[in-house]
């Protein structure tokens, strides 16, 4: 008895991995069609890269790219100059919420917080 109940248990075994393996070679084939139709589409479309394409479809049809890796380009560092830290010290000392500055001068509202603890001083 032993023995039938292990070879059931190895023909049900059996079946789900032949499910998955027809599952796994679907997915494959619909991935292969898709990766075929996107490579014809970027030869028609004209342009010189990739990037170039998804640039300008996203400018067509305003799709808003959020996060730290849109576009896989560099964020714009802040140049925190003299200037820069003695008229945002002045501003929140009369009164302006840090929020504001912040907003107002374009910088983080970290940076605004630095520079009233005096991370700035010693740079120019």
């Amino acid at each position: 008895m032993k023995k039938i109940n292990e070879m059931k248990v190895l023909d049900k075994e059996f079946a789900r991995i032949t499910r998955r393996k027809e599952e796994l070679l679907r997915q494959q084939r619909e991935d292969s069609e898709r990766e075929q139709k996107l490579q014809g589409v970027f030869v028609q479309s004209g342009y010189t890269s990739p990037l170039d394409l998804v640039e300008a479809l996203i400018r067509r049809f305003g799709i808003k790219i959020t996060g730290e890796n849109a576009f896989l380009r560099k964020r714009k560092r802040t140049r925190v100059t003299a200037a820069l830290r003695d008229a945002i010290r002045h501003e929140c000392s009369t009164g302006l919420s840090m929020n504001r500055a912040s907003k107002k001068h374009g910088v983080s509202y970290a940076v605004v917080s630095k520079i009233l603890q005096g991370f700035y001083d010693g740079r120019s």
